[in-house]
């Protein structure tokens, strides 16, 4: 790293900054745009030594500069994009905050607890805090509560002028912009001054414009400087509220953590489910003038040429490591711009605003162009799928055709083109976008097909350009696809080497395009063939494996062969010896270690036995993706060929069922696989083991044969699952035939037949009967049969569709049993929903506890919530029949519904997008790790550091990516011990994720676990604690409290109050873990154990020497049935055992002695002393002898070989730090 000064022309006049050598120069550009100190500045340009800087060279490739060197900013004259572009700037810093991403952003987005949740924290450490810790009011039983999910609002930001914006005397004469005119502005301070202001190319001044006058000369006066290169500058010059207000906001923003304050360059905020309603807007009329600001009065600034930027990008070099991270963020820049741009038109066409180019065609076979990008409705317009299943079929063909877009395009194969890609899914629309591919709307001039391989016309004829053979091929190897034999409507034979649905394209500008990308692997034969033509059919044919399970069969088909070569040359008396080489590269790796290649000179003078090299580049094993898709072979070689390949992909399909869904069974079972928390978590967890969503009906019957106990909480969201999705495709095929003014009425009926119907079985529904009548009369208009489904009828579409796509028949009474808030959750996520904070009532309340208020559904007047989730907790019962509840005389009367039409504040787009990720990255990330664990720390750390610097430097620092590397940076370094380092990383790491992840994503979640730990491992078990708090709250929302992973966070949680000292709490926290610990394992398990041993521990720590024998005697009983007399638990808890017996037996005959003391002193005769000896100490001596104890402390009744230790030594002991 160097350490720069760069000379400015104003105050401070100098600043100094951290750079790499391999940073370009626009890097620093950037860094300085992004401090306060600079913020005045944006049209510039850097100096060295008296020589204008390029933007785009690195340091290191400009002689003279080293560590310490000194820079030179020099303003430079505008143009009229860099005088838009430092207007944008200065309405954002002032207050005037833009709104360009509103329309897919969504309300609250980009919010972080974090700060709000250690500042509360410090009052405990402070003891300015009326409770002892953060977990003292802790209700274990208590129902999750929403308002709980985003931080306190913080206090709206100050505007530093009413308006600023484009004056109505703008655009400039054709005369004045000969004299270097750009804009006319018109600001109106706070002091309720107007001030006209001219910018020309030198810089922006106070003409003598009024609002009845035009007269954009400079204005004259005294004592004020009434012209300055920055409107910042001259706003400060002109109000003097203007600059206090700036100063005070500047301050503010100081306090904050920077991550909190920096807005993404490559990645979307995120917009949590539940939100606030947006604040009242500033009146502010130049609000309208923001698209003009920032497009030009052409708008040229905004339209691209998306593929070839793209394509241009692609084919950029890569040969060293700083062309390869060049590439890599702009191609990641590229990808981000895309996706947004795409999200905005794809709204701006579910709400009718952007004309088709075929408006005579029907709605769904319509196709747009707008802001350079190619639309289509994911769904069956032509017919394409008619066989295969229509709607359905296409709406998952698109799905996979992006998965097969993102595949290839991580893939990185140079040569092809694929093209940028995004799904829109908006208010029950699937909107496709893609970057047009020259030529598309024309034929070529000899009028022949632009496709020249793969299937054209629906397969009629089939195509096979050779130049696309070399390119396509490296794709079918990564997809273990063989060349195969296709045929076409006059049974013509062509060999293909990828599936026939696969296109490829030779555009006008000569680059060779890949499209069509559904079906790279074979079709699920097995699925389709025993529930495709079921009595309730799958509802299509195109259901395809995995990449992940064609990858799994593969790796334990290679194990087999080299099994067998193994033993073949085991036979011949040879030594086998692994080699993996392929042939992207000439170095070889064995089993062992990097060796020499077959062809290479041995090494080893005495080799024995003679060793022969099994190299894998030497199996060929491939499958044929056009089998079962209506492919007929005509000569008898054709047919036996294809028989073979048939039979092949067969025994993949059964692979799913018959080892990949065990296999996952069994993981989960052991605990070497984590249960998912929700559903993001599971679709991952599935998808990376090879298996589709399908099999969740087939996975809840194998986890209810196999192991119903065990895995119960997986079951549990199997079935929420199940229900989510099917509840998805009901509400989505509601939805997309209405117009959006009518959505948020249908929106709220079917979530109050799905989710309220315990609260009301029989919800009326809520709509504008006006706005109904608009369409009444149009032919072929909206569908409003919604309107008149009742909650019964909706609720058995949704049993249809679980039966129909999941094979899973939900039981009668599954209204009843779903878990509301969490259902609730992740059906609003899934549509993207956005729906008012406030806890919410979903089943009928007794009288007491009706909410007090509309934004306090599930709070009382002083009594415990509801029933929430099918269940509430004992504790809550014993309360309610245990005595009357003080609060209000009379109960407010329950809403009607649980779900009202004001409920609904915002429907935001769930976008998916074809954007890579970056290799280089990963790699070194890898690289770190690999050397760590090879002993080379200084090296694996240098990497790891290199990997974050590459994180940031391709991703930017607000982003996903970054979040996940430093989580992982975080674990890396807490196993190298150094403590700081790894809770500032998981701090970043929070921040960040909750900002573009989400503030209730189960990612989010782990994080705040990770960070807890490693702010207890620097001795702040306060803010850890919080930490867990809010961890425990997002944890209700997300899963409920009966998740197997709850239990080692109480447990984390007990420790940490034992760290303090805080000993009854932690009792309570083992007591609750164990509890749910039973519940989930049972009784005599392992963690059961483990827990009883802890357990007992905090008893001895409270005083309770019998409770703590009880507590290490049912952990000895199952370590040695479960373990064995030998295993280091059971011995370890035996020792326990005794010793802990032998204290309570010496702590027994003390309290004795004790009473037998006061019986004497206090003169009672002997007779009474001889009838009390042997039977239960009375209660009065009972709590004498506790007092006593407690007085000369705990380690009084601890074994005798730790007696002499302090309390802090025996926490460090029970922590198992000693």
């Amino acid at each position: 790293m160097l350490s720069l000064t760069v000379k400015l022309p104003h105050e401070p006049f100098s600043i100094k900054i951290m750079v790499s050598a391999h940073e370009t120069f626009n890097d620093i550009r950037q860094s300085i745009l992004d401090l306060p100190s600079t913020i005045q500045y944006t049209c510039f340009s850097l100096w060295f030594n008296g020589a204008k800087l390029n933007d785009f060279l690195e340091l290191h490739s400009v002689e003279g500069i080293h560590d310490g060197a000194t820079l030179e900013l020099r303003e430079e004259a505008y143009n009229d994009r860099e005088a838009r572009a430092h207007v944008v700037k200065v309405r954002d810093i002032i207050g005037l905050v833009s709104t360009k991403n509103d329309s897919i952003m969504g309300l609250s987005a980009g919010l972080s607890a974090l700060s709000t949740i250690e500042e509360a924290a410090q009052g405990y450490k402070d003891k300015t805090s009326e409770k002892a810790h953060p977990m003292s009011d802790l209700d274990f039983g208590a129902p999750p509560i929403l308002q709980e999910l985003l931080p306190p609002a913080e206090p709206g930001r100050p505007a530093c002028v009413k308006s600023l914006g484009l004056s109505h005397w703008h655009p400039p004469l054709s005369s004045l912009r000969l004299r270097g005119h750009l804009l006319y502005l018109q600001v109106l301070t706070l002091e309720g001054s107007v001030h006209h202001i001219t910018a020309d190319i030198t810089g922006f001044y106070t003409s003598n414009s009024s609002n009845q006058k035009f007269d954009p000369s400079p204005r004259k006066g005294t004592g004020k400087a009434f012209h300055a290169h920055s409107l910042l500058v001259l706003l400060q010059e002109l109000s003097p509220l203007f600059k206090d207000e700036l100063v005070a906001w500047q301050t503010t923003l100081g306090n904050r953590d920077p991550l909190t304050v920096y807005n993404p360059t490559n990645a979307l905020l995120a917009a949590p489910w539940l939100a606030r309603p947006a604040p009242s807007p500033i009146p502010d009329i130049s609000k309208s003038q923001e698209q003009l600001l920032v497009g030009g009065s052409d708008n040229l600034d905004t339209v691209r040429d998306w593929n070839e930027d793209l394509q241009s990008t692609r084919e950029m070099p890569r040969s060293t490591i700083q062309e390869r991270i060049l590439r890599e963020r702009l191609l990641n820049k590229l990808y981000y711009d895309f996706t947004e741009a795409a999200a905005k038109g794809a709204v701006l066409i579910a709400r009718d605003e952007v004309p088709a180019l075929n408006p005579s065609e029907p709605r769904d076979a319509q196709i747009f162009l707008y802001n350079g990008i190619f639309f289509s409705y994911g769904a069956d317009g032509i017919g394409t799928f008619a066989k295969e299943g229509g709607d359905s079929a296409a709406r998952y063909a698109v799905g996979k055709d992006l998965a097969g877009v993102r595949f290839v395009s991580q893939l990185d194969v140079e040569g092809i083109c694929p093209l940028c890609t995004v799904i829109v899914d908006y208010c029950g629309r699937r909107i496709v976008a893609q970057s047009p591919v020259p030529g598309i709307f024309r034929q070529r001039e000899d009028g022949s097909n632009q496709i020249v391989y793969g299937g054209v016309d629906s397969r009629e004829v089939i195509a096979n350009d050779e130049s696309f053979e070399p390119i396509f091929e490296r794709i079918a190897e990564s997809l273990h696809l063989k060349r195969h034999t296709v045929w076409d409507k006059d049974s013509k034979p062509t060999v293909l080497v990828t599936s026939v649905e696969t296109k490829g394209l030779e555009g006008t500008d000569g680059r060779k395009y890949v499209l069509d990308l559904y079906r790279i692997t074979p079709l699920d034969i097995e699925f389709l063939d025993e529930f495709g033509n079921a009595a309730v059919p799958y509802p299509h044919k195109m259901a395809v494996l995995r990449p992940e399970a064609v990858e799994e069969w593969w790796k334990g088909e290679v194990r087999a062969w080299i099994a067998k070569e193994s033993e073949r040359l085991k036979s011949e008396g040879k030594e086998a010896k692994i080699v993996y080489k392929t042939e992207k590269s000439d170095e070889s790796q064995t089993n062992e270690a990097t060796e020499p290649g077959p062809e290479t000179e041995k090494t080893d003078e005495n080799p024995e036995p003679p060793a022969e090299t099994i190299a894998i580049s030497g199996f060929k094993y491939a499958l044929n993706p056009d089998v079962f898709s209506g492919q007929v072979p005509v000569t008898e070689e054709d047919k036996a060929a294809y028989a073979d390949d048939a039979a092949e992909v067969r025994r993949v399909s059964k692979y799913i069922t018959a080892t990949l869904i065990p296999s996952l069974l069994a993981d989960l079972q052991s605990g070497s696989v984590s249960i998912p928390l929700d559903s993001a978590q599971l679709t991952k967890l599935l998808h990376k083991r090879g298996i589709n969503m399908r099999y969740l009906g087939t996975l809840v019957a194998a986890v209810t044969e196999s192991a119903p106990d065990r895995l119960a909480s997986f079951k549990t969201i199997l079935v929420q699952e199940i229900i989510v999705r099917a509840s998805k495709h009901v509400i989505n095929g509601i939805l997309k035939r209405l117009p959006i003014s009518i959505i948020p009425y249908a929106a709220v009926h079917l979530f109050n037949s799905i989710l309220g119907s315990k609260l009301n079985p029989d919800p009326a529904i809520e709509i504008n009967e006006q706005l109904v009548s608009l369409y009444a009369d149009a032919a072929g208009g909206p569908d409003f049969g919604f309107a008149h489904l009742s909650a019964t009828e909706i609720q058995r579409l949704i049993e249809n569709e679980a039966v129909k796509r999941f094979r899973y028949a939900l039981s009668e009474s599954w209204v009843q049993e779903i878990r509301a808030v969490q259902l609730f959750r992740e059906l609003s996520m899934k549509l993207g929903f956005q729906w008012r904070m406030k806890n919410y009532l979903f089943a009928k309340p007794v009288a007491d506890d009706v909410p007090a208020d509309a934004d306090l559904s599930m709070q009382t007047n002083g009594a415990p919530s509801p029933k929430i989730n099918g269940k509430s907790s004992g504790k809550h019962k014993k309360k309610q029949n245990g005595h009357k509840h003080e609060g209000s005389p009379i109960a407010p009367i329950a809403p009607a519904t649980t779900f009202a039409v004001d409920d609904l504040l915002n429907i935001i787009p769930v976008i998916k997008d074809s954007a890579m990720k970056s290799q280089l990255a990963d790699e070194a990330i890898e690289a770190g790790r690999i050397s760590i664990m090879q002993g080379q720390k200084d090296i694996g750390v240098e990497l790891l550091l290199e990997s974050l610097a590459l994180h940031e430097q391709v991703y930017g620092i607000v982003h996903p990516e970054v979040a996940r590397a430093y989580s992982q940076l975080s674990m890396i370094y807490s196993g190298l011990d150094d403590k700081p380092a790894a809770a500032d990383f998981a701090r970043k790491a929070v921040i960040i994720a909750e900002r573009t992840i989400g503030l209730d994503s189960s990612e989010t979640v782990l994080m705040y676990l990770n960070l807890a730990l490693c702010e207890h491992a620097n001795g702040n078990s306060y803010i850890a604690l919080a930490h867990i708090r809010h961890a425990f709250s997002l944890w209700r929302i997300i899963t409920g409290d009966d998740h197997p992973d709850v239990v080692t966070t109480m447990n984390n949680a007990a420790v940490m109050l034992q760290s303090l000292q805080e000993y009854h709490d932690s009792r309570k926290w083992f007591e609750e873990s164990l509890a749910l610990c039973q519940s989930i394992f049972g009784d005599r398990s392992i963690n059961a154990a483990t827990l009883y041993f802890q357990l007992a521990q905090a008893l001895v720590l409270t005083q309770d020497s019998h409770g703590a024998v009880k507590k290490m005697r049912d952990a000895y009983a199952i370590f040695l049935n479960e373990l064995g007399p030998d295993d280091k638990n059971t011995k370890e808890s035996e020792v326990w055992l005794e010793q802990l017996t032998q204290s309570a037996v010496h702590h027994a005959r003390q309290a004795k002695e004790v009473q037998n003391r006061k019986v004497r002193k206090l003169g009672i005769v002997a007779g009474a002393t001889r009838a009390t000896a042997g039977s239960t100490i009375p209660p009065a001596a009972a709590a004498a002898a506790t007092s006593s104890s407690a007085k000369k402390g705990a380690n009084e009744i601890l074994p005798s070989s730790i007696n002499t230790k302090s309390i802090e030594e025996i926490m460090k002991y029970i922590g198992g730090s000693n």
